[in-house]
């Protein structure tokens, strides 16, 4: 049977076209899950939402994963919350870009409290 260690080394043979690298080492797998009847979900991180080579890389995904011993079914998971960032990269490929081993705090709070305070603005500019 397989496990999310035999998906995530798989996965180590899915290059990106665009960036020549492998998925892994890229920082784009985002979670793994293999139930038990052998269906498998793979959570991918793309750079962007738009990015060019998606439709290859998630049938290159699910070639991988399906050629594995003991799947029955794999679904592939494009995600974009959170967002891929290049600190997600592995320290081998962090290491060449000057990159530190952690991320730096945000310089603008999360989304979701923008969000609420324009909620709250709307709503005092709606109550004028």
């Amino acid at each position: 049977m397989a496990t999310a260690e035999t998906v995530r080394q798989a996965l180590c043979g899915v290059t990106d076209p665009l960036l020549g690298q492998n998925l892994v080492d890229l920082g784009m797998v985002q979670a793994i899950r293999v139930a038990r009847d052998g269906r498998v979900t793979v959570q991918v991180m793309l750079p962007s939402p738009h990015w060019p080579a998606t439709e290859e890389l998630l049938r290159a995904i699910l070639t991988a994963v399906s050629s594995l011993s003991g799947i029955t079914a794999v679904n592939v998971q494009p995600v974009d919350d959170p967002f891929w960032t290049p600190y997600r990269l592995s320290p081998a490929l962090k290491s060449p870009l000057g990159l530190p081993a952690d991320e730096p705090p945000a310089p603008f709070p999360p989304a979701q409290s923008v969000n609420s305070r324009v909620q709250r603005l709307l709503q005092r500019l709606r109550s004028h």
